[in-house]
């Protein structure tokens, strides 16, 4: 790792120094994809591999955009749900007259719960991030996904360059937007 941060914008030590790590190894992985000394299969494992770090760096970029715009508090969650107090009548199979009130409810917010959907959904509805950004994200993310291989329903062979192309230019994009508000 070169003494020098590809992420100096980012003032927690601890988050820099990961993401630092994580580009390192996103270099490294991006070189042995091109290597001929390694069978089509490999290849495509290297980019798959260079997919999940570089969607977990996004994540971080997002969710540093997030927190730098945002607080728990902001982010919580507010719903009204209506609570049966007393069963009055029953009308038929489906309906019935009952006594009840609405309680308002605030679901807690944390950080440290939130994965890259919600992040990406987040960003998106406090216009952190545009449409296009989001679906971008989104993409990035459901590559990401594929690393549940039980899930699968063909065989995982065909991560490519252009994927790789298209990450790490949505990953541009959020380093930049992250470097403005930081």
């Amino acid at each position: 790792m070169s003494g020098e941060s590809n992420f100096p914008f980012v003032e927690d030590d601890i988050l820099r120094k990961n993401l630092d790590i994580a580009f390192d190894h996103i270099i490294e992985l991006t070189s042995l994809s091109e290597s001929p000394a390694y069978s089509d299969i490999l290849k495509s494992s290297f980019r798959k591999t260079t997919i999940i770090y570089t969607a977990s760096i996004v994540e971080a970029l997002l969710l540093l955009l997030l927190k730098k715009q945002k607080t728990e508090e902001q982010l919580a969650r507010r719903n009204e749900v209506f609570e049966v107090t007393k069963e009055i009548y029953d009308v038929n199979e489906s309906e019935r007259i009952v006594l009840g009130k609405t309680v308002h409810r605030v679901e807690k917010f944390r950080f440290d719960k939130v994965n890259l959907d919600q992040i990406n959904l987040l960003c998106r509805d406090h216009s952190l991030i545009t449409k296009d950004i989001y679906q971008d994200v989104d993409r990035i993310r459901k590559l990401r996904n594929r690393l549940h291989i039980g899930t699968l329903t063909n065989i995982e062979e065909d991560y490519t360059k252009q994927d790789l192309e298209f990450v790490f230019s949505v990953a541009r994009v959020i380093k930049n937007l992250a470097r403005k508000v930081v």
